[in-house]
């Protein structure tokens, strides 16, 4: 099976965790080749990413689409050109280990997407997705997909048209012009129309292999990113293939704007992100200023100094810390709907 790495960015911006990820993969999958399409790349970027003979740079636009929206009109690109397998990676994750063993063993038929976050989105009890498109459910997933990595191959032709005319419809381009907390779930980003499409009685004879949070890949959504029940799972075994920097871009944030405790707390966790900590190994490498993989807070240098810098136990005592949070969260949002049952006798 011929295959490639797709990568696509278009943000001047996110360069630096681009050029992490192009680090990693050379470091783990020297050769596997990556299709990479950045229109911001400068003269200086494309000197840099000669060292990467895997890599082939695109630096014109794709013909239709942006930011996220993009994914499968790059992968149907692809496979137009004559690849049989397309991996698509996200630019804000780093890869820790050859990632071949996770898909060489798939059928053709096989598609794969990560597990969700475990934010407020994450659920889709029933195909609410593939309802809320009018879509019949043909099946229900335990949560919703997170399309940070993904498998496809020729054989999903069909599911990425469909997946490119939805996130092409008027309907959904008008969502996207609002904030984030006022779409609707099932528009919320390109993930969950993919979410609503496998879920749909249309596509759910698809074989789908979904890589779970915490044993394949840390999804590093903020504080409540990365539990401690996947620390000590990694911490006990070999660790996760890919590492997200969903939530909070380290290279990009501004770290001296903490104005109040929950901010501290906060900034601090993202001090001690295992994307951070997994990025300092290709410091020197990089080509770019490296300053914000220095720790910015006493907190955060102490909690990495008595952890050695290990991705997964430096940030343990935190975790500690914001799972009791979340739990406090839950049983309070629980007593909430029970006074309400009580007082209204409807659920």
């Amino acid at each position: 099976m011929k295959s490639t790495i797709c990568i696509v960015e278009d943000r001047e911006a996110c360069e630096p965790c681009l050029r992490l990820l192009l680090l990693s993969l050379r470091l783990h999958c020297p050769e596997t080749p990556v299709n990479l399409f950045y229109s911001a790349g400068n003269a200086a970027f494309l000197e840099w990413v000669r060292q990467h003979p895997q890599v082939r740079v695109h630096t014109s636009a794709l013909p239709t689409g942006h930011g996220w929206n993009i994914k499968p009109v790059a992968i149907m690109y692809l496979l137009r050109a004559g690849f049989n397998e397309v991996i698509w990676i996200d630019s804000d994750v780093i890869v820790t280990r050859n990632i071949s063993p996770t898909f060489s063993k798939l059928s053709p038929s096989t598609f794969v997407a990560t597990e969700h976050t475990l934010g407020k989105e994450r659920d889709d009890a029933n195909g609410r997705r593939a309802s809320l498109w009018h879509l019949p459910v043909g099946r229900v997933l335990p949560s919703a997909l997170n399309s940070g990595v993904l498998r496809v191959t020729d054989q999903h032709q069909h599911l990425l048209e469909r997946w490119r005319e939805l996130l092409a419809s008027d309907t959904y381009r008008q969502c996207q012009s609002k904030p984030w907390d006022a779409r609707p779930v099932h528009m919320l980003g390109d993930q969950d129309v993919l979410t609503a499409l496998l879920t749909s009685k249309e596509f759910s004879d698809i074989p789908l292999r979904v890589l779970r949070r915490g044993k394949h890949i840390i999804q590093f959504d903020g504080v409540w990113g990365y539990t401690l029940a996947e620390r000590i799972r990694n911490l006990l075994g070999d660790g996760p293939t890919f590492i997200h920097s969903c939530a909070g871009k380290p290279w990009s944030d501004g770290w001296a704007t903490v104005s109040n405790p929950r901010d501290y707390v906060k900034m601090v966790y993202l001090d001690v992100s295992p994307y951070t900590l997994s990025a300092i190994r290709f410091r020197h490498q990089l080509g770019l200023p490296n300053g914000w993989m220095e720790p910015h807070f006493k907190l955060s240098r102490f909690l990495r100094g008595i952890a050695s810098g290990h991705a997964a136990a430096t940030g343990l005592p935190m975790a500690v810390l914001t799972d009791c949070a979340r739990v406090v969260r839950y049983v309070g949002l629980l007593a909430s709907v029970n006074r309400y049952v009580n007082a209204t006798g409807k659920l």
